[in-house]
């Protein structure tokens, strides 16, 4: 497992360095010709970043803010992550575009924690010692902790959760992958598998990307082999495995679309070990642009998620409501784009 030295070495630049483009902290100086050798090393390398040291360094960044003495608003935002896992660089773009707007809208954000740090805490408590305004949500919560949170925070706003009774920042996730299989089928493939994952105790076909996918294949007058599509339960080493597997029994399609650009990665990797050629013998689409993406052998084609204008939206929605607006609860959704690269 590579470590954040393994990287700096890659790249010719310090770990701070790497800590900062991982982190996406907009406060110092950096080229891009850094952003892009740290994020070619980080794809090359593998490199997944602990969550321990995103809560603890967005925390501590926000708690020297300085907001020449206005009013200054607090809020929390609980990020859909492992514990003690990696930061997803999906969430974690989106939290970056959440502090970057912060620290312009004097407002501070003293909480960041994985919601399975708070599904799994022995008490809520410590997590919300401290008043806030709002709380912005990543991923939907278990019935228990959702009513603790809105006991103790008066207003809460989801990106993309299953609540509700709260505002939501969304996109499309039918509409995602059946754009992925329409921009597939336009480029010539036909027998197109999917790869992704559903709710937690849910069945593939209960997921929207799956019903998407399924749909387009059907308005297209393409057929679907079972065998092509597969539950991974958001693990990359689970997509390896089909991968390799499928391969051994000679049953690969001609494309996958693939739930996600980190799903998508680990499958372009599983594809190489067994010396597949992309997009010579197969295609790969992801869903979501994370930065990586472009970085991937071959550079990942994927359905783009606009994460910067997610955060900034999510912010807004949420400071409406901490100033009063209490209008019934709105799905804002955000539109999708085709980004082309060499994996197709």
């Amino acid at each position: 497992m590579s470590n954040i030295r393994d990287v700096a070495k890659a790249a010719g630049v310090s770990t701070a360095t790497v800590s900062r483009v991982i982190n996406h902290d907009t406060e110092g100086r950096m080229t891009e010709e850094t952003k892009e050798r740290v994020w070619e090393a980080i794809a090359k390398l593998n490199y997944k970043a602990p969550a321990k040291s995103l809560r603890k360094s967005s925390a501590a960044k926000h708690s020297n803010t300085s907001h020449n003495g206005n009013d200054i608003i607090r809020i929390g935002c609980v990020i859909s992550t492992e514990k003690d896992k990696y930061s997803d660089p999906y969430y974690l773009s989106i939290l970056s575009s959440i502090e970057e707007h912060a620290r312009k809208n004097n407002i501070q954000i003293p909480m960041i924690a994985a919601s399975k740090e708070l599904e799994e805490a022995d008490s809520l408590d410590s997590f919300f010692s401290s008043p806030l305004n709002g709380i912005i949500l990543m991923n939907t919560l278990s019935e228990n902790i959702y009513n603790y949170v809105r006991k103790h925070v008066p207003a809460i706003v989801g990106i993309d959760t299953a609540h509700t009774d709260i505002d939501n920042i969304i996109y499309d996730h039918y509409y995602a992958a059946s754009l992925a299989v329409d921009t597939l089928v336009k480029k010539g493939y036909k027998k197109i598998g999917f790869m992704g994952a559903a709710a937690e105790g849910a069945r593939l076909e209960d997921s929207k990307r799956f019903r998407g996918y399924y749909s387009s294949m059907y308005s297209h007058g393409l057929s679907i082999d079972p065998s092509t599509c597969i539950n991974c339960h958001w693990k990359e080493e689970e997509c390896s495995k089909a991968i390799k597997k499928l391969h051994q029994s000679k049953k690969l399609p001609e494309a996958f679309v693939v739930s996600s650009d980190l799903m998508a990665m680990a499958v372009l990797r599983s594809l190489y070990d067994v010396n597949v050629r992309v997009p010579d013998e197969i295609a790969i689409m992801g869903i979501s642009n994370i930065e990586m993406s472009k970085y991937s052998n071959p550079p990942l084609s994927t359905i783009s998620i606009p994460t910067f204008e997610l955060g900034i939206l999510a912010l807004d929605t949420l400071k409406q409501r901490i100033n009063g607006y209490d209008m019934l609860p709105r799905n804002i959704s955000l539109p999708l784009q085709v980004i082309l690269r060499a994996s197709t």
